[in-house]
């Protein structure tokens, strides 16, 4: 299979890798294309609509609400438990440590399957996503100082982009399988989700067989580390912003800019059901599988670009990309125009294939070799905080403007934009500072 992959690639890009990096990157590809299964079941948009269609009638609409908040904000807010993993792993096995955190986020997807659909289920069944989400941070995390290590700077991001493309294809088609089995039958989800599990599993058993270049250095690097630090982690990481105010201030754009993107999907599982009556199988598109697709044609645009310079000029360009869209979904509930959903889910996509490649690996761009870890913790765990506001702010807001006059919700998507807005002027003027910094 890596000789397979590797004539695949372009020739320039698979001259440029070291050996050891040709023979690693199909591993890691197998592996997360495999764990890609259970993802696609355990996609934001996806449980969000399990739980708004299957949950409705057992519990009161705002606490429903408040719940697709949480499922559709758990793959974000989780990510505030990346220090601690960090922490956890530092100077050990981070092999071993993916693949026990796969395995975790595969059993959470399989206990979800037992529930019952009652007010207690819906509880259980946001606290086991929750659960599989933190787990999957915890490899999210981990596995960014693998592909560091495995992959050097000038064809990281295009090695990444590949493994997304992959992995995102794989979660879009299970995610439109899911949302058509559900169109036809409504408990389609019980029989989906312990399948995939069982996929995850596999997966994690196979992540075992993954090597890091230099393991053992770098895990003696991480210890030396940790015995010369003062603190833990979360003092390391105030002394870092402290510090480094090209990072404190990428820090604090991306809280921002994220957070309306984060606060998109919740008030879209809403707004399509409650305002614009769209059916399961349309929600799972719009939501999930669409924006997927499109990830997967754009990642390798976004990839060669993030590869040629830094991410704060990377960012000042993409970030408009999600300007557009959420300007596309805002125009599409306030005009009831419902074909711009179909586009701007479309334009989400090609936005995030930009924004993940940026959110798995700009943080290299101020961190050295033994601090990357830290310094994707810090940018993960404020994710996750920004992941756990914004969708329940984005959700109290729209309750109140329907509580203050029915319809008036739709209003809604003018939060996150403004907020996207602002955040990619930001970018904007930060990559001119910088330039300037530079040349001066």
């Amino acid at each position: 299979m890596a000789s397979a992959y590797n004539s695949a690639m372009p020739a320039n890009t698979a001259n440029r890798l070291p050996f050891v990096a040709r023979t690693l990157m199909p591993r890691e590809i197998n592996a997360n294309a495999t764990m890609a299964v259970a993802l696609g079941a355990l996609e934001g948009g996806v449980v969000a609509v399990v739980v708004k269609t299957q949950f409705d009638d057992v519990a009161s609409p705002a606490m429903v609400n408040l719940a697709v908040a949480l499922v559709a904000g758990a793959p974000a807010f989780a990510n505030m438990a990346s220090l601690w993993f960090a922490g956890l792993s530092e100077g050990k096995d981070k092999t071993a440590w993916v693949s026990a955190l796969m395995l975790l986020t595969a059993i959470a997807l399989l206990l979800m399957a037992l529930l019952p659909v009652n007010a207690l289920g819906l509880v259980l069944m946001t606290a086991c996503m929750v659960m599989a989400r933190l787990a999957w941070a915890g490899v999210i995390t981990l596995r960014a100082a693998i592909w560091r290590a495995n992959f050097p700077r000038h064809v990281r991001a295009t090695i990444t982009g590949r493994i997304t493309v992959i992995y995102s294809l794989i979660i879009a088609v299970t995610a439109a399988l899911l949302g058509m089995a559900m169109a036809v039958w409504q408990d389609a989800w019980r029989l989906a989700f312990p399948l995939a599990a069982l996929v995850g599993m596999f997966a994690a058993r196979a992540y075992l067989r993954t090597r890091i270049r230099g393991g053992g250095r770098l895990r003696r690097h991480e210890q030396q580390e940790r015995h010369n630090r003062q603190g833990g982690q979360f003092a390391a990481s105030l002394r870092i912003l402290a510090t480094d105010r090209w990072y404190r201030r990428y820090m604090l754009t991306m809280f921002a800019f994220g957070s309306g993107n984060l606060m998109v999907i919740s008030l879209l599982v809403i707004l399509l059901n409650e305002q614009f009556a769209f059916g399961r199988f349309e929600q799972v598109l719009i939501t999930t599988t669409l924006p997927l697709i499109t990830l997967a044609i754009f990642t390798p645009i976004w990839a060669r670009r993030l590869d040629a310079g830094h991410i704060l000029d990377y960012r000042s360009r993409q970030a408009w990309s999600f300007v557009l869209a959420l300007g596309l979904f805002t125009i599409a509930a306030i005009s009831g125009w419902a074909v711009l959903f179909w586009i701007g889910s479309l334009a989400l996509g090609a936005a995030f294939a930009g924004g993940k490649l940026g959110w798995n690996l700009g943080h290299n761009d101020f961190a050295s070799d033994d601090q990357s870890t830290l310094y994707m913790g810090i940018h993960v765990t404020l994710t996750g905080i920004r992941g756990l506001l914004a969708p329940l702010v984005g959700v109290l807001v729209y309750q109140h403007l329907e509580a203050a006059q029915p319809g008036s919700g739709r209003w809604v998507l003018l939060l996150p934009f403004a907020l996207t807005l602002g955040g990619a002027i930001t970018f904007v003027v930060l990559a001119a500072l910088r330039r300037r910094e530079i040349a001066a």
